[in-house]
């Protein structure tokens, strides 16, 4: 499965939106509250018709909810309204299975939901479950979200124990857009996989896939393990084995992305042995990519996943000028940037440039202390060029806030000479009256 093309109607913030993909990576940057995630949940819709069986023992698709429609605010008098703009549209166009075709999701406030076009898709699910139930070897597109909640909010297990250990193929479905994640579900499937390994006396491929996956993704992991003894997942690094409860947030927050596609990619086709990861596509959702990442990791993360699971499409969201400028120059893969689209072309730039010209945050080269001892400099420095902008009492006031910020620079005597070479030169062009001091014409 990959999607082309995003279209938006009135979902959440975005009135009319279209958005293109690449088959590979994309990544998509903004500010706070410019829509990140909500694109990666408008995807989710669009993915889900896939993962939905007759039964709906595995998922159902993902409607659009109420409060994602649009309110547009009005004011009338002293009153301000908020009103839900219809028809709410999420639209997509893409390639199922080898098929392509367009189909969307829209919400009325007189029909309810209503899935346009989405015929074709929905057959190619049914058709790929039916050949699925008759032991086919067809490959079945992987779907998965992860959202930002992934490390410390569990998926529930009412409905869904066990899921990793389904007698169906389909269980690799099973919550996959449930942006929480399940720990619990990986140790069983370790567990087991462990467990047949010893029983056949032999290695079980798609148990080694994941492995090479994670070895790929988790700097420094040399082997992962389930140990009887302690009923843990355990991690072989460089110097030392670990339980993964011990590990940081980082490592948990990676190994578990990185374990739960390999097994995903594993119980969707099996038949692709310890090439699973490798020969499994699909579409791939992850809110804050960086969640956690120490800066050097950053910078391989993206390449990573590349490696590991190269016939996946990723769509992404960071905050990172780390991850932003890691990414690989190919037609393959792209940058989003919700706040400029034309600042998108990242090629040879520094994680300062990256910074500064993407992510619009001022001389990142120097310190918020800093930037702010020259802002305060600056304006005292006006006043006492033109001693008709403010009072003495508040030049006063301007220059004891400049001492503030300027205490961890104390020790430099060229500043403070600076400063009151600008006083002095104040104090002499008040005293002889120059006409530029009192803001008239030379």
């Amino acid at each position: 499965m990959q999607i082309n093309q995003l279209t938006l109607t009135n979902f959440r913030g975005f009135a009319d939106y279209s958005l293109p993909l690449t088959p590979q990576f994309n990544l998509i940057v903004g500010d706070n509250s410019t829509g990140k995630t909500t694109l990666l949940d408008a995807l989710a819709i669009l993915a889900s018709g896939v993962v939905v069986d007759r039964a709906r023992a595995v998922g159902r698709s993902r409607p659009i909810k109420p409060e994602e429609v649009r309110q547009a605010t009005f004011r009338h008098a002293d009153t301000l309204t908020l009103e839900p703009q219809f028809p709410c549209v999420v639209g997509g166009q893409g390639k199922v299975a080898g098929e392509s075709g367009s189909w969307k999701c829209s919400l009325t406030a007189e029909n309810g939901m209503d899935w346009q076009g989405a015929s074709w898709v929905n057959g190619i699910a049914r058709k790929l479950h039916d050949e699925v139930k008759h032991g086919d070897p067809v490959a079945l597109p992987l779907v998965s979200y992860y959202g930002t909640e992934r490390l410390w909010v569990q998926a529930s297990r009412k409905n869904g124990a066990g899921a990793y250990r389904s007698e169906s193929r389909l269980g690799g479905y099973r919550q996959c857009l449930d942006p929480a994640s399940d720990q619990e579900r990986l140790l069983d499937w370790f567990r087991d996989q462990e467990f047949a390994s010893l029983q056949q006396k032999k290695e079980i491929p798609t148990l080694e896939a994941c492995r090479r996956a994670i070895a790929t993704c988790v700097p420094g992991s040399k082997h992962i393990y389930f140990d009887a003894s302690l009923k843990q997942l355990v991690v072989g690094l460089d110097d030392a084995s670990l339980p993964i409860t011990y590990l940081s947030d980082g490592y948990r927050n990676m190994l578990t992305i990185v374990a739960d596609l390999a097994i995903r990619c594993a119980t969707l086709n099996p038949h692709f042995e310890s090439e699973a990861a490798l020969q499994t596509s699909g579409i791939v959702l992850i809110d804050e990519l960086d969640l956690h990442l120490h800066p050097k990791w950053q910078r391989q993360v993206v390449t990573d996943l590349m490696k590991a699971f190269p016939k996946l499409q990723f769509v992404g969201t960071t905050h990172s000028p780390f991850v932003i400028q890691s990414l690989p120059p190919s037609d393959s893969v792209q940058l989003i940037n919700l706040d400029d689209r034309s600042k998108e072309h990242i090629q040879d730039k520094s994680v300062e440039d990256i910074a500064e010209w993407v992510q619009g945050v001022p001389l990142p080269q120097r310190s918020h202390r800093y930037l702010e001892m020259m802002n305060k400099a600056e304006e005292y420095f006006e006043m006492l060029a033109d001693d008709t902008t403010a009072t003495e009492q508040q030049r006063q006031t301007a220059r004891k806030e400049l001492e503030k910020v300027a205490m961890p620079f104390s020790d430099s005597p060229a500043y403070h000479a600076l400063i009151k070479m600008q006083e002095l030169a104040a104090q002499k062009q008040s005293a002889t009256g120059n006409p530029s001091a009192q803001g008239g014409a030379p």
